[in-house]
């Protein structure tokens, strides 16, 4: 006894492969032109999904105002600019918003050799700079924030001004990406 497979008003169409002298393939539902070589399937005819169910009715309005819609998420943070940690030959970290390697000629006397008698002799050096990710970006920000604060409330008068106008670009920036 054979048991029908899928729904039953299935129906089977034929599927021919169509293979020509360049080794080119074509399916189609018609059997192939001559001079092609042609294989063939039989397979169940694609039925469509059934309709989805209607709508239920619409209930009666309850007596409670309905949820406030949820607020939408806030943007995204830009990030804060590009900062560069800059380690020396001896190991001294700066920071940079460039990228500066500061290559600059150390005598060889201060390297630890033997300059001899060409004492003026030296050797060309540049920091090792990398890019912070923008966490530690904000962590140095605010660190170099909290140094300018401190220098502009101990600022002379002729650099009182740009002591106070990097204390609001750093806060600005703090404000703006971190927090």
């Amino acid at each position: 006894m054979l048991i029908p497979v899928g729904p039953p008003a299935a129906q089977e169409i034929t599927v021919y492969r169509c293979q020509d002298a360049q080794g080119r393939v074509t399916l189609q539902d018609e059997p192939c032109p001559a001079g092609t070589v042609q294989g063939t399937r039989r397979m169940q005819r694609p039925q469509d999904p059934p309709p989805k169910p209607a709508a239920p009715p619409a209930a009666a309005p309850e007596t409670t105002p309905p949820a406030a819609a949820p607020e939408p998420a806030p943007p995204p943070r830009p990030s804060p600019p590009t900062l560069y940690q800059c380690t020396a030959y001896d190991g001294a970290v700066r920071y940079s918003e460039n990228y500066d390697p500061n290559p600059r000629c150390i005598p060889l006397a201060v390297l630890g050799y033997d300059a001899g008698p060409w004492g003026a002799t030296c050797r060309w050096v540049e920091d090792s700079c990398v890019r912070l990710d923008d966490a530690s970006a904000c962590r140095v920000y605010a660190e170099k924030f909290e140094q300018a604060e401190s220098d502009a409330l101990h600022a002379f008068s002729d650099t009182a001004a740009y002591r106070k106008s990097e204390v609001i670009r750093l806060r600005q920036i703090l404000d703006d990406s971190c927090r």
